[in-house]
């Protein structure tokens, strides 16, 4: 560093993950320089990733103050609003950025985000249309297109394959370490009495359920719609049978998924699917007489199925409860639980356990 630190000596900081040491210069900074935007936009951007949006919002407020906010800028408190629960306010400085820039597919993608919690999905289908049309190879808009439409399924089913399998070789230390997903041990508590001897594990991911339980069933088998996935579950040489692809179908086509199945897992996996009733009427069928099925949502009391800005679905208690009568499940345990951190806040879900009656 110089004698003098400077700004970009702070954000030198902050790549090299020195996030403390980058935020106190940015302060000093900030206090020696009150005019200086670029130290108000490294501490909301510090503050963003340690979880804090409300703080940023404060930052780039008063980076907002000073004359002719630029585009970018203005795409930078929106999205700190947005994360700080006020989509209301967002909107105005989304469409701040957008009359100086009309295709910013960053500030596109916030005012969709914005009308879809607003409440205004043909909105918010518009607008994601337009952050579609500036870069096509935008995955998670094509998924919300898809989902916002329901015209075009696969685009859903390319998303969630494209994430995962770019997310494969970090996966494992990510999810148990920084977002503290645990669904694996809740699932192997919960299942504990009943002593299952097969499992079809769905959506198996890198085989972190599996992991969990392979020293208590026998046999087990999954399937997981990302290639780079699978080869990681592949790599623990605890599945008598991995496929890739689309469970509904593998179920149906299949004769190495045939079953019947003591247990059928789905561990945060379903919040990746709108409509449930297909997967469970293919699970049903590879289950045994008095099969288990256990699985986790997210949870929305409002609506059966919801569409988040996450691009994951959450799903109503009176739907689950709707799809296990219609499919000749009871539901054994129902237990409500944090499913993982996003953004340093816990993700409220439920853990289901149903039993074929």
């Amino acid at each position: 560093m110089t004698d003098t630190p400077t700004l970009a000596d702070a954000w030198q900081l902050r790549r090299g993950g020195q996030l403390d040491a980058a935020r106190s210069l940015a302060t000093t900074i900030a206090q020696r320089e009150p005019e200086s935007l670029g130290a108000q936009r490294l501490l909301a951007a510090l503050a963003m990733q340690a979880g804090d949006p409300s703080t940023a919002v404060e930052h780039l407020t008063l980076a907002a103050q000073q004359p002719d906010p630029s585009p970018d800028l203005l795409a930078e408190l929106g999205a700190a609003q947005l994360a700080s629960g006020d989509p209301a306010t967002a909107l105005k400085n989304f469409r701040g950025a957008l009359d100086q820039r009309p295709r910013d597919a960053t500030a596109l993608r916030g005012l969709a985000q914005c009308h879809q919690l607003l409440g205004n999905p043909a909105e918010a289908l518009t607008a994601f249309k337009a952050a579609l049309a500036v870069l096509p190879y935008d995955k998670y808009a094509a998924h919300m297109v898809a989902a916002l439409s329901g015209a075009n399924p696969s685009a859903s089913a390319n998303y969630v394959a494209d994430l995962f399998d770019t997310y494969a070789e970090t996966f494992d230390s990510h999810l148990t370490g920084t977002l503290g997903y645990r669904t694996p041990s809740y699932i192997r508590d919960l299942i504990a009495p009943y002593a299952p001897q097969s499992l079809l594990d769905l959506g198996c991911g890198t085989g972190l359920v599996g992991a969990a339980l392979q020293d208590r069933i026998a046999i087990m088998d999954g399937i997981d719609i990302a290639a780079q996935m699978v080869r990681k579950a592949r790599e623990r040489d605890i599945y008598r049978h991995l496929r890739v692809g689309d469970a509904t179908e593998l179920l149906a086509t299949d004769p190495a998924l045939a079953g019947p199945y003591d247990l059928a897992a789905a561990g945060d996996v379903f919040v990746y699917f709108g409509d449930l009733a297909p997967i469970f009427a293919a699970t049903t069928k590879v289950l045994a007489p008095a099969g288990l099925f256990v699985f986790s949502v997210e949870t929305n009391e409002d609506q059966n199925i919801t569409l988040r800005t996450s691009g994951r679905y959450a799903h109503s208690p009176a739907y689950i409860a709707y799809l296990a009568e219609a499919h000749g499940f009871i539901i054994l345990e129902q237990q409500q639980m944090t499913l993982r951190q996003e953004r340093n806040q816990p993700v409220l879900g439920t853990l289901y356990l149903l039993r074929r009656s």
